[in-house]
């Protein structure tokens, strides 16, 4: 690979040997040289001697070597960024090239909040791998907080969740639908059956939230700060909807969760509580990185997105 560069004037020329940014993406991702060599299977003195060439060619130091193992430096961790995507265009140059020859092979690698999991995800995978005979999806389950740094390093292909985070130069965002949060209970609540109920009256109460969903809790505590009292006692997160509608289900616990998941509460044996207010809105939709083509998988993902979403709305 021979790379030319002009940035403020300077012409910077590197001629790298592709093998050599995936050697190093695999000494990063295990650690140290002898695992990345095993996974590698070549020799460790190889690797070895193939990152310090690299480092070479790029003049500067990549990796800090430590008793325990190695860890990228600043340098070392933007190739690392970089040169995973790199790595991305060759896969999805590889997919386009088997979908040429009539395959349609790979893997998409798409990351879902649970309410896109529970509601979109499923008829939409059925729909992209009924069309796409060869195809795999690796899904991951997640929150805005938890999704956008693996899309940003290349972990991910595509991102549905909450648009709620910071505009990134490198993140392209399509805003598809907007939810609306409220509080559930189980069905025989104290607050169940009572009416225009307000953030004193579900102070009281201890809550289960989903794990590192921390937009959704800092605009939980928004909600009980502009009513000027503390914010409430979550003591229990978790990274499962299912999981956190059973455990409301066993106490007099309190979640939130979009008002479009009730029938999925109500399968719990959970209601909505009829609230003072409106909780918080937020817009949702897909997350890809910004390049000059987008892959045709991804589009085909956003589009067959696209439709579900509005079937699940207007039925």
């Amino acid at each position: 690979m021979h790379v030319r560069n002009i940035y403020r004037g300077m012409d910077v020329s590197y001629s790298i040997d592709h093998r050599l940014i995936r050697q190093f993406i695999a000494a990063v991702e295990n650690g140290n040289i002898t695992s990345a060599s095993f996974a590698l299977n070549i020799s460790q003195p190889a690797l070895t001697k193939n990152i310090k060439k690299l480092e070479a060619s790029l003049g500067v130091i990549l990796l800090e070597r430590h008793s325990r193992g190695v860890v990228p430096t600043a340098y070392g961790e933007i190739l690392l960024r970089r040169g995973k995507l790199v790595e991305l265009e060759f896969e999805y140059a590889a997919a386009e090239i088997e979908a040429m020859k009539g395959g349609n092979k790979g893997t998409i690698r798409v990351g879902a909040s649970p309410v896109f999991t529970t509601l979109f995800i499923p008829k939409v995978s059925a729909t992209i791998i009924k069309s796409n005979i060869g195809l795999k999806i690796d899904l991951i389950n997640g929150v805005s907080d938890t999704l956008v740094p693996h899309l940003l390093q290349g972990d991910l292909d595509i991102i549905c969740a909450s648009l709620d985070f910071p505009d990134h130069p490198e993140i392209v965002k399509e805003h598809l639908v907007d939810f609306e949060h409220t509080v559930f209970a189980r069905a025989d609540h104290p607050l169940a059956k009572q009416k225009n109920i307000t953030a004193i009256d579900l102070m009281a109460y201890e809550w289960i939230m989903l794990a590192q969903d921390h937009i959704a809790i800092s605009r939980l505590g928004s909600y009980f700060s502009s009513n000027g009292i503390s914010p409430p006692r979550i003591v229990m997160e978790t990274n499962s909807f299912d999981t956190t509608f059973s455990m409301v289900r066993e106490g007099d616990f309190l979640t939130s969760a979009t008002s479009s998941m009730e029938n999925s509460a109500q399968i719990f044996g959970l209601t909505p509580l009829l609230i003072q207010g409106t909780l918080w809105n937020f817009p949702a939709g897909v997350c890809y990185r910004r390049s000059s083509s987008t892959p045709k998988i991804v589009s085909e993902f956003i589009s067959s997105l696209k439709n579900e979403i509005t079937n699940v709305l207007a039925s």
